[in-house]
Protein backbone atom coordinates (compact mmCIF):
# COMPACT_ATOMS: atom_id res chain seq x y z
CA UNK A 1 0.00 0.00 0.00
CA UNK A 2 1.09 3.46 -1.02
CA UNK A 3 2.77 5.62 2.11
CA UNK A 4 0.36 8.42 3.63
CA UNK A 5 0.82 11.40 5.05
CA UNK A 6 0.81 9.97 9.06
CA UNK A 7 0.67 6.96 8.05
CA UNK A 8 3.69 4.64 10.06
CA UNK A 9 5.63 2.87 7.61
CA UNK A 10 8.44 0.07 8.61
CA UNK A 11 11.57 1.99 8.69
CA UNK A 12 13.02 -1.15 6.76
CA UNK A 13 11.03 -0.83 3.99
CA UNK A 14 11.34 2.79 3.78
CA UNK A 15 15.19 2.09 4.03
CA UNK A 16 15.38 -0.37 1.29
CA UNK A 17 13.37 2.29 -0.66
CA UNK A 18 15.79 4.56 -0.72
CA UNK A 19 19.16 2.40 -0.51
CA UNK A 20 18.47 1.11 -4.25
CA UNK A 21 19.26 4.38 -5.49
CA UNK A 22 21.91 5.58 -3.62
CA UNK A 23 23.26 1.73 -4.33
CA UNK A 24 23.01 2.30 -8.15
CA UNK A 25 24.07 6.28 -8.04
CA UNK A 26 27.47 5.29 -6.11
CA UNK A 27 28.28 2.24 -7.88
CA UNK A 28 28.56 3.94 -10.92
CA UNK A 29 31.62 5.97 -9.92
CA UNK A 30 33.67 3.25 -9.68
CA UNK A 31 32.06 0.59 -12.06
CA UNK A 32 33.50 2.66 -14.77
CA UNK A 33 37.33 2.40 -13.25
CA UNK A 34 38.30 -0.68 -15.07
CA UNK A 35 36.72 -0.61 -18.24
CA UNK A 36 38.34 2.81 -18.70
CA UNK A 37 41.03 1.33 -21.36
CA UNK A 38 38.34 -0.04 -23.06
CA UNK A 39 36.51 3.47 -22.97
CA UNK A 40 39.20 4.50 -24.20
CA UNK A 41 39.90 2.06 -27.31
CA UNK A 42 36.03 2.22 -28.22
CA UNK A 43 36.70 6.04 -29.16
CA UNK A 44 40.20 6.31 -30.29
CA UNK A 45 41.24 7.92 -27.30
CA UNK A 46 44.14 8.52 -24.60
CA UNK A 47 43.64 6.96 -20.99
CA UNK A 48 43.81 10.86 -20.26
CA UNK A 49 40.53 11.49 -21.66
CA UNK A 50 39.11 8.38 -20.74
CA UNK A 51 39.90 9.42 -17.18
CA UNK A 52 37.27 12.64 -17.89
CA UNK A 53 34.63 10.23 -17.83
CA UNK A 54 35.41 9.27 -14.36
CA UNK A 55 35.78 12.40 -12.85
CA UNK A 56 33.01 14.62 -14.23
CA UNK A 57 30.52 11.63 -12.95
CA UNK A 58 32.13 12.78 -9.28
CA UNK A 59 32.14 16.63 -9.98
CA UNK A 60 28.29 17.11 -11.50
CA UNK A 61 27.18 14.48 -8.63
CA UNK A 62 29.42 17.50 -6.19
CA UNK A 63 27.56 20.54 -7.94
CA UNK A 64 24.05 18.98 -6.59
CA UNK A 65 24.89 18.46 -3.18
CA UNK A 66 24.67 22.19 -2.06
CA UNK A 67 21.08 22.52 -3.64
CA UNK A 68 19.84 19.26 -1.59
CA UNK A 69 19.07 21.11 1.17
CA UNK A 70 17.23 24.17 -0.64
CA UNK A 71 15.14 21.77 -3.26
CA UNK A 72 13.98 19.88 -0.47
CA UNK A 73 12.30 23.11 1.61
CA UNK A 74 10.86 23.56 -2.34
CA UNK A 75 9.30 20.77 -3.38
CA UNK A 76 9.53 18.04 -0.26
CA UNK A 77 11.92 15.17 -0.29
CA UNK A 78 9.65 12.88 -2.36
CA UNK A 79 9.33 14.30 -5.42
CA UNK A 80 12.90 15.32 -5.24
CA UNK A 81 14.02 11.28 -5.20
CA UNK A 82 11.85 11.09 -8.13
CA UNK A 83 13.28 13.67 -10.22
CA UNK A 84 17.17 12.68 -9.58
CA UNK A 85 16.22 8.66 -10.08
CA UNK A 86 14.63 9.79 -13.78
CA UNK A 87 17.31 12.13 -14.51
CA UNK A 88 20.50 9.38 -13.29
CA UNK A 89 17.99 6.80 -15.66
CA UNK A 90 18.34 9.58 -18.60
CA UNK A 91 22.28 9.97 -18.35
CA UNK A 92 22.11 6.39 -18.65
CA UNK A 93 20.43 5.76 -21.68
CA UNK A 94 22.35 8.67 -23.06
CA UNK A 95 25.54 6.83 -22.20
CA UNK A 96 24.56 3.82 -24.21
CA UNK A 97 23.84 6.10 -27.04
CA UNK A 98 26.79 8.17 -27.31
CA UNK A 99 28.60 8.07 -30.65
CA UNK A 100 31.99 10.34 -29.67
CA UNK A 101 34.04 10.43 -26.47
CA UNK A 102 32.65 14.00 -25.92
CA UNK A 103 28.80 13.01 -25.51
CA UNK A 104 29.68 10.18 -23.27
CA UNK A 105 30.72 12.91 -20.76
CA UNK A 106 28.10 15.06 -21.71
CA UNK A 107 25.85 12.36 -20.49
CA UNK A 108 27.88 11.36 -17.72
CA UNK A 109 27.25 14.86 -16.51
CA UNK A 110 23.60 14.09 -16.72
CA UNK A 111 24.10 11.13 -14.82
CA UNK A 112 25.83 12.83 -12.05
CA UNK A 113 23.84 15.46 -11.55
CA UNK A 114 20.79 12.95 -11.43
CA UNK A 115 23.09 11.03 -9.10
CA UNK A 116 24.16 14.38 -6.82
CA UNK A 117 20.89 14.79 -4.60
CA UNK A 118 20.49 11.19 -4.01
CA UNK A 119 22.87 9.88 -1.31
CA UNK A 120 22.19 13.24 0.86
CA UNK A 121 18.47 12.20 0.74
CA UNK A 122 19.14 8.48 1.53
CA UNK A 123 20.92 9.85 4.78
CA UNK A 124 18.09 12.23 5.59
CA UNK A 125 15.41 9.71 5.24
CA UNK A 126 17.09 7.26 7.38
CA UNK A 127 18.14 9.82 9.95
CA UNK A 128 14.55 10.89 9.93
CA UNK A 129 12.23 7.17 9.96
CA UNK A 130 14.67 5.86 12.44
CA UNK A 131 14.07 6.81 16.09
CA UNK A 132 17.42 8.16 17.87
CA UNK A 133 18.35 5.19 20.06
CA UNK A 134 18.63 3.52 16.22
CA UNK A 135 20.69 6.10 15.00
CA UNK A 136 23.71 3.50 14.59
CA UNK A 137 21.70 1.20 13.03
CA UNK A 138 20.38 4.06 10.27
CA UNK A 139 23.87 4.86 9.45
CA UNK A 140 25.17 1.07 9.27
CA UNK A 141 22.22 0.94 7.12
CA UNK A 142 23.16 4.26 4.98
CA UNK A 143 26.83 2.87 5.28
CA UNK A 144 25.62 -0.56 3.17
CA UNK A 145 24.65 2.59 0.23
CA UNK A 146 28.04 4.52 1.11
CA UNK A 147 30.69 1.82 1.41
CA UNK A 148 29.10 -1.32 0.02
CA UNK A 149 28.46 0.04 -3.69
CA UNK A 150 31.73 1.59 -4.50
CA UNK A 151 33.42 -1.39 -3.32
CA UNK A 152 31.29 -3.80 -5.76
CA UNK A 153 31.60 -1.25 -8.40
CA UNK A 154 34.78 -2.59 -10.19
CA UNK A 155 33.38 -6.51 -9.46
CA UNK A 156 30.63 -5.74 -11.65
CA UNK A 157 32.34 -3.42 -14.36
CA UNK A 158 35.04 -5.90 -14.58
CA UNK A 159 32.85 -8.72 -15.47
CA UNK A 160 30.49 -7.11 -17.74
CA UNK A 161 32.97 -5.53 -19.60
CA UNK A 162 34.74 -8.90 -20.10
CA UNK A 163 31.84 -10.69 -20.44
CA UNK A 164 29.52 -8.52 -22.83
CA UNK A 165 30.74 -4.66 -23.11
CA UNK A 166 31.31 -1.63 -21.13
CA UNK A 167 28.14 -0.27 -22.40
CA UNK A 168 26.04 -2.74 -20.14
CA UNK A 169 27.33 -0.72 -16.86
CA UNK A 170 24.86 1.21 -18.17
CA UNK A 171 22.22 -0.91 -19.47
CA UNK A 172 21.73 -2.95 -16.45
CA UNK A 173 20.96 0.74 -14.73
CA UNK A 174 17.80 1.45 -16.17
CA UNK A 175 15.60 -1.37 -15.00
CA UNK A 176 16.76 -0.94 -11.52
CA UNK A 177 15.62 2.72 -11.58
CA UNK A 178 12.60 1.72 -12.82
CA UNK A 179 12.16 -0.56 -9.35
CA UNK A 180 13.74 2.46 -7.54
CA UNK A 181 11.11 4.75 -8.64
CA UNK A 182 8.33 2.22 -8.04
CA UNK A 183 10.02 1.73 -4.27
CA UNK A 184 9.91 5.53 -3.64
CA UNK A 185 6.75 5.77 -5.11
CA UNK A 186 5.21 2.94 -2.62
CA UNK A 187 6.92 3.84 0.42
CA UNK A 188 8.48 6.71 1.42
CA UNK A 189 5.72 9.32 2.70
CA UNK A 190 4.62 12.15 0.99
CA UNK A 191 6.08 15.21 2.72
CA UNK A 192 5.09 18.98 1.94
CA UNK A 193 7.49 21.36 1.22
CA UNK A 194 8.05 24.26 3.92
CA UNK A 195 6.24 27.42 3.12
CA UNK A 196 9.27 29.75 3.96
CA UNK A 197 9.58 32.78 2.33
CA UNK A 198 12.93 31.94 1.22
CA UNK A 199 11.84 29.17 -0.57
CA UNK A 200 11.48 31.66 -3.49
CA UNK A 201 14.68 32.84 -3.43
CA UNK A 202 17.66 31.30 -4.98
CA UNK A 203 21.50 31.95 -3.69
CA UNK A 204 22.93 32.23 -7.49
CA UNK A 205 25.98 34.31 -6.16
CA UNK A 206 26.47 31.27 -3.73
CA UNK A 207 25.65 28.46 -5.48
CA UNK A 208 27.64 30.24 -8.80
CA UNK A 209 31.19 30.31 -6.56
CA UNK A 210 30.83 26.31 -5.69
CA UNK A 211 29.57 25.37 -9.37
CA UNK A 212 32.82 27.40 -10.33
CA UNK A 213 35.55 26.42 -7.46
CA UNK A 214 34.13 22.65 -8.17
CA UNK A 215 34.68 23.09 -12.10
CA UNK A 216 37.70 24.61 -12.16
CA UNK A 217 38.94 21.53 -9.31
CA UNK A 218 37.67 19.02 -11.94
CA UNK A 219 39.89 20.90 -14.80
CA UNK A 220 42.88 21.18 -12.44
CA UNK A 221 42.52 17.17 -10.87
CA UNK A 222 41.87 16.20 -15.07
CA UNK A 223 44.64 17.74 -16.94
CA UNK A 224 47.25 18.39 -13.56
CA UNK A 225 49.42 15.45 -14.19
CA UNK A 226 49.37 15.70 -18.57
CA UNK A 227 50.67 19.45 -18.11
CA UNK A 228 53.34 19.15 -15.10
CA UNK A 229 50.59 20.65 -12.70
CA UNK A 230 52.26 23.68 -11.62
CA UNK A 231 54.70 24.03 -13.80
CA UNK A 232 52.35 25.26 -16.22
CA UNK A 233 50.54 28.64 -15.89
CA UNK A 234 47.19 28.00 -16.74
CA UNK A 235 46.86 25.43 -14.08
CA UNK A 236 47.87 27.80 -11.59
CA UNK A 237 45.55 30.05 -12.38
CA UNK A 238 42.64 28.08 -12.55
CA UNK A 239 43.76 26.72 -9.17
CA UNK A 240 43.98 30.10 -8.19
CA UNK A 241 40.36 30.62 -8.88
CA UNK A 242 39.08 27.68 -7.76
CA UNK A 243 40.67 28.34 -4.27
CA UNK A 244 39.35 32.07 -4.44
CA UNK A 245 35.93 30.49 -5.70
CA UNK A 246 35.82 28.11 -2.42
CA UNK A 247 36.46 31.24 0.30
CA UNK A 248 33.85 33.44 -1.56
CA UNK A 249 31.54 30.42 -1.05
CA UNK A 250 32.04 30.31 2.21
CA UNK A 251 32.12 34.02 3.26
CA UNK A 252 28.97 34.43 1.40
CA UNK A 253 27.17 31.29 3.24
CA UNK A 254 28.23 32.85 6.38
CA UNK A 255 26.52 36.31 5.73
CA UNK A 256 23.83 35.84 3.10
CA UNK A 257 20.67 35.48 4.60
CA UNK A 258 19.30 33.11 2.16
CA UNK A 259 22.33 30.74 1.83
CA UNK A 260 22.04 27.53 -0.52
CA UNK A 261 22.82 25.46 2.07
CA UNK A 262 23.16 26.22 5.56
CA UNK A 263 27.45 26.09 6.66
CA UNK A 264 26.79 27.56 9.88
CA UNK A 265 26.44 23.48 10.76
CA UNK A 266 30.12 23.61 10.75
CA UNK A 267 29.43 25.40 14.17
CA UNK A 268 28.59 22.09 15.58
CA UNK A 269 31.93 20.74 16.70
CA UNK A 270 30.57 17.40 16.57
CA UNK A 271 29.37 17.75 12.86
CA UNK A 272 32.78 19.59 12.13
CA UNK A 273 35.27 16.90 13.23
CA UNK A 274 33.12 13.98 12.43
CA UNK A 275 32.67 15.18 8.94
CA UNK A 276 36.83 15.38 8.53
CA UNK A 277 37.48 12.30 10.21
CA UNK A 278 34.63 10.64 7.98
CA UNK A 279 36.08 12.32 4.91
CA UNK A 280 39.48 10.31 5.59
CA UNK A 281 37.89 7.04 5.71
CA UNK A 282 36.67 8.13 2.03
CA UNK A 283 40.40 8.70 1.26
CA UNK A 284 40.98 5.01 2.79
CA UNK A 285 38.50 3.33 1.30
CA UNK A 286 38.90 5.20 -2.34
CA UNK A 287 42.43 5.63 -2.53
CA UNK A 288 42.93 1.56 -1.87
CA UNK A 289 40.08 1.71 -4.35
CA UNK A 290 42.44 2.64 -7.23
CA UNK A 291 45.92 2.14 -5.70
CA UNK A 292 45.15 -2.02 -5.23
CA UNK A 293 43.50 -2.38 -9.07
CA UNK A 294 46.17 -0.76 -10.24
CA UNK A 295 48.72 -2.60 -8.52
CA UNK A 296 47.55 -5.78 -9.79
CA UNK A 297 46.96 -4.48 -13.26
CA UNK A 298 50.35 -2.93 -13.67
CA UNK A 299 52.80 -5.33 -11.55
CA UNK A 300 51.06 -8.71 -11.53
CA UNK A 301 49.50 -8.78 -14.84
CA UNK A 302 45.23 -9.31 -13.98
CA UNK A 303 42.84 -8.82 -16.13
CA UNK A 304 40.19 -5.80 -15.60
CA UNK A 305 37.46 -8.70 -14.43
CA UNK A 306 40.37 -10.91 -12.46
CA UNK A 307 41.55 -7.04 -10.57
CA UNK A 308 37.39 -6.86 -9.74
CA UNK A 309 37.44 -10.51 -8.64
CA UNK A 310 39.84 -9.71 -5.83
CA UNK A 311 38.38 -6.39 -4.57
CA UNK A 312 35.13 -7.96 -4.58
CA UNK A 313 35.14 -9.72 -1.45
CA UNK A 314 36.14 -6.44 0.53
CA UNK A 315 32.73 -5.59 -0.72
CA UNK A 316 31.03 -8.62 0.92
CA UNK A 317 32.70 -8.31 4.16
CA UNK A 318 31.99 -4.40 4.59
CA UNK A 319 28.16 -5.32 3.67
CA UNK A 320 28.56 -7.73 6.12
CA UNK A 321 30.58 -5.61 8.43
CA UNK A 322 28.11 -2.49 8.23
CA UNK A 323 25.00 -4.55 9.66
CA UNK A 324 27.21 -6.02 12.71
CA UNK A 325 28.48 -2.80 13.59
CA UNK A 326 24.89 -1.67 14.01
CA UNK A 327 23.99 -4.07 16.49
CA UNK A 328 27.64 -3.98 18.29
CA UNK A 329 27.60 -0.32 18.18
CA UNK A 330 24.45 -0.49 20.70
CA UNK A 331 26.82 -2.25 23.32
CA UNK A 332 30.17 -0.31 22.55
CA UNK A 333 31.04 3.27 22.96
CA UNK A 334 31.49 5.06 19.43
CA UNK A 335 34.64 6.10 20.14
CA UNK A 336 36.63 3.04 21.48
CA UNK A 337 34.70 1.42 18.28
CA UNK A 338 35.88 4.26 15.73
CA UNK A 339 39.50 3.89 17.40
CA UNK A 340 39.32 -0.03 16.72
CA UNK A 341 38.08 0.29 13.56
CA UNK A 342 41.24 3.21 12.62
CA UNK A 343 43.80 0.90 13.84
CA UNK A 344 42.72 -2.38 11.73
CA UNK A 345 42.76 0.18 8.86
CA UNK A 346 46.22 1.10 9.32
CA UNK A 347 47.47 -2.56 10.04
CA UNK A 348 45.47 -3.74 6.81
CA UNK A 349 47.48 -1.00 4.57
CA UNK A 350 50.56 -2.16 6.25
CA UNK A 351 49.64 -5.43 4.96
CA UNK A 352 49.60 -4.43 1.40
CA UNK A 353 53.09 -2.75 1.82
CA UNK A 354 54.30 -6.89 1.82
CA UNK A 355 53.44 -7.16 -1.44
CA UNK A 356 55.25 -7.54 -4.45
CA UNK A 357 56.07 -8.72 -8.20
CA UNK A 358 55.04 -12.39 -7.23
CA UNK A 359 52.17 -12.16 -4.98
CA UNK A 360 49.59 -14.56 -5.09
CA UNK A 361 45.60 -13.52 -5.21
CA UNK A 362 45.24 -14.15 -1.56
CA UNK A 363 48.02 -11.71 -0.77
CA UNK A 364 45.70 -8.91 -2.31
CA UNK A 365 42.43 -10.17 -0.86
CA UNK A 366 43.68 -10.65 2.49
CA UNK A 367 44.56 -6.97 4.01
CA UNK A 368 41.55 -6.06 1.50
CA UNK A 369 39.48 -7.85 4.09
CA UNK A 370 40.83 -6.60 7.15
CA UNK A 371 40.77 -2.86 5.87
CA UNK A 372 36.43 -3.33 5.32
CA UNK A 373 36.36 -4.84 8.53
CA UNK A 374 37.56 -1.80 9.43
CA UNK A 375 36.04 0.95 7.85
CA UNK A 376 32.91 -0.09 8.56
CA UNK A 377 33.66 -0.23 12.43
CA UNK A 378 35.37 2.75 12.26
CA UNK A 379 32.26 4.62 9.88
CA UNK A 380 29.07 3.60 11.54
CA UNK A 381 30.16 5.38 14.86
CA UNK A 382 31.63 8.53 13.63
CA UNK A 383 28.81 9.08 11.13
CA UNK A 384 26.24 8.57 13.93
CA UNK A 385 28.43 10.87 16.56
CA UNK A 386 28.77 13.44 13.52
CA UNK A 387 24.80 13.80 13.12
CA UNK A 388 24.18 13.54 17.42
CA UNK A 389 24.01 17.23 18.13
CA UNK A 390 22.78 19.06 15.50
CA UNK A 391 18.94 19.20 15.63
CA UNK A 392 16.30 17.47 13.16
CA UNK A 393 15.81 20.53 11.08
CA UNK A 394 19.33 20.61 10.13
CA UNK A 395 19.59 16.94 8.86
CA UNK A 396 19.59 17.79 4.85
CA UNK A 397 21.81 20.49 4.73
CA UNK A 398 24.20 19.06 7.21
CA UNK A 399 23.52 15.63 5.02
CA UNK A 400 24.45 17.61 2.17
CA UNK A 401 27.35 19.33 3.14
CA UNK A 402 28.52 16.49 4.88
CA UNK A 403 29.26 14.33 1.21
CA UNK A 404 29.76 17.48 -0.30
CA UNK A 405 32.94 18.15 1.44
CA UNK A 406 33.48 14.44 1.64
CA UNK A 407 33.09 14.46 -2.16
CA UNK A 408 35.77 17.35 -2.70
CA UNK A 409 38.06 15.11 -0.19
CA UNK A 410 37.78 12.07 -2.54
CA UNK A 411 38.09 13.82 -5.71
CA UNK A 412 41.24 15.50 -4.72
CA UNK A 413 42.77 12.13 -2.78
CA UNK A 414 41.67 9.98 -5.97
CA UNK A 415 44.09 12.55 -8.17
CA UNK A 416 46.85 12.39 -5.65
CA UNK A 417 46.80 9.09 -5.07
CA UNK A 418 47.50 8.40 -9.30
CA UNK A 419 50.10 11.01 -9.25
CA UNK A 420 51.58 9.81 -6.51
CA UNK A 421 52.55 6.73 -8.01
CA UNK A 422 53.59 8.57 -10.99
CA UNK A 423 56.17 11.05 -9.66
CA UNK A 424 57.44 8.47 -6.84
CA UNK A 425 57.87 6.01 -9.27
CA UNK A 426 60.17 8.29 -11.29
CA UNK A 427 62.18 9.23 -7.93
CA UNK A 428 62.38 5.69 -7.04
CA UNK A 429 63.79 5.04 -10.88
CA UNK A 430 65.94 8.00 -10.14
CA UNK A 431 67.76 6.47 -7.01
CA UNK A 432 67.88 2.85 -8.84
CA UNK A 433 69.48 3.53 -11.86
CA UNK A 434 72.32 4.40 -9.84
CA UNK A 435 73.07 0.89 -9.28
CA UNK A 436 73.14 0.56 -13.29
CA UNK A 437 76.60 1.00 -13.35
CA UNK A 438 79.80 -0.39 -15.07
CA UNK A 439 81.64 -0.31 -11.94
CA UNK A 440 78.52 -2.29 -10.14
CA UNK A 441 79.79 -5.97 -9.88
CA UNK A 442 76.45 -7.38 -9.53
CA UNK A 443 74.84 -5.85 -12.55
CA UNK A 444 77.63 -6.50 -14.93
CA UNK A 445 77.46 -9.91 -13.78
CA UNK A 446 74.04 -10.31 -14.27
CA UNK A 447 74.04 -8.32 -17.11
CA UNK A 448 76.45 -10.56 -18.97
CA UNK A 449 74.26 -14.05 -17.64
CA UNK A 450 71.16 -12.56 -19.50
CA UNK A 451 73.26 -11.47 -22.53
CA UNK A 452 74.33 -15.45 -23.12
CA UNK A 453 70.62 -16.41 -22.42
CA UNK A 454 70.16 -14.06 -25.75
CA UNK A 455 73.02 -15.09 -27.69
CA UNK A 456 71.33 -18.34 -27.76
CA UNK A 457 68.82 -17.02 -30.11
CA UNK A 458 70.06 -13.81 -31.06
CA UNK A 459 73.36 -12.01 -33.03
CA UNK A 460 75.67 -10.66 -29.81
CA UNK A 461 74.73 -7.27 -30.64
CA UNK A 462 71.00 -7.64 -30.31
CA UNK A 463 71.36 -9.93 -27.37
CA UNK A 464 73.57 -6.92 -25.76
CA UNK A 465 70.49 -4.52 -26.38
CA UNK A 466 67.89 -6.98 -25.64
CA UNK A 467 69.75 -8.24 -21.86
CA UNK A 468 69.54 -4.16 -21.37
CA UNK A 469 66.17 -3.88 -22.37
CA UNK A 470 65.33 -6.59 -19.75
CA UNK A 471 67.57 -5.18 -16.73
CA UNK A 472 65.50 -1.59 -17.52
CA UNK A 473 61.95 -3.15 -17.33
CA UNK A 474 63.07 -4.79 -13.81
CA UNK A 475 64.10 -1.14 -12.84
CA UNK A 476 60.58 0.27 -13.84
CA UNK A 477 58.69 -2.53 -12.28
CA UNK A 478 61.14 -2.33 -9.04
CA UNK A 479 60.47 1.75 -9.13
CA UNK A 480 56.50 1.14 -9.65
CA UNK A 481 56.42 -1.73 -6.45
CA UNK A 482 58.43 0.77 -4.37
CA UNK A 483 56.14 3.68 -5.10
CA UNK A 484 52.96 1.74 -3.87
CA UNK A 485 54.79 0.54 -0.79
CA UNK A 486 55.13 4.83 0.21
CA UNK A 487 51.33 5.28 -1.10
CA UNK A 488 49.96 2.14 1.54
CA UNK A 489 53.13 3.50 3.97
CA UNK A 490 51.36 7.17 3.83
CA UNK A 491 47.85 5.59 4.40
CA UNK A 492 48.41 3.33 7.10
CA UNK A 493 50.68 6.35 9.33
CA UNK A 494 47.74 8.80 8.31
CA UNK A 495 45.27 6.31 9.92
CA UNK A 496 46.94 6.30 12.88
CA UNK A 497 47.15 9.70 13.17
CA UNK A 498 43.96 10.91 12.82
CA UNK A 499 42.98 9.33 16.18
CA UNK A 500 43.23 11.65 18.17
CA UNK A 501 40.47 13.98 16.34
CA UNK A 502 38.02 10.67 17.42
CA UNK A 503 38.60 11.30 21.11
CA UNK A 504 37.87 15.23 20.69
CA UNK A 505 34.10 14.69 19.57
CA UNK A 506 31.63 15.05 22.64
CA UNK A 507 29.27 12.30 23.05
CA UNK A 508 26.21 11.69 24.93
CA UNK A 509 25.66 8.95 27.87
CA UNK A 510 22.69 7.48 25.63
CA UNK A 511 24.89 6.87 22.81
CA UNK A 512 25.67 3.54 25.75
CA UNK A 513 22.11 2.48 24.31
CA UNK A 514 22.53 2.92 20.67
Amino acid sequence: MMAEEGKKVNPYIVAVSVLLPAFLALAASSATNVSQPHIAGFYGATQYEANTVITCYIISGGLMLPVTGYLVRTIGKKLLMYYSIWIFALGCLLCILAPNLQALIGARIIQGIGSGCILPLCQAVLLEVFPPEQRGVAMSLFGVAAMFSPLAGPFIGGYLTDNYSWQWIFIMNIPLCMISFLLVKLFMSNDKPEKLKYNKKFDIWGYGSIVLALGCMQVVLDKGQQYNWFDTTWVCWTTAVCVFAFVFFYVWELEYKYPVIDIRVFKDKNFLIGTFVSSFINIMLYSTLLLVPMFAQSILGYSPSKSGLAMFPRAIICFIGLLVVGEISKFVKPKILATIGLVTMGVSVLMLTQLNTTSSIESVVLPNILLCIGVPTAFVPITALSFQTLPASKNADAAALHALFKNIITAISTSMSATFIARVSQVRQTYLVENLSPHNSVFQYKLAMLKSKFMIHYPSVLAARKASGSVYRELLQQARLASFFDAFSVLAFLSIAVIPLVWIIKSKKREINQ
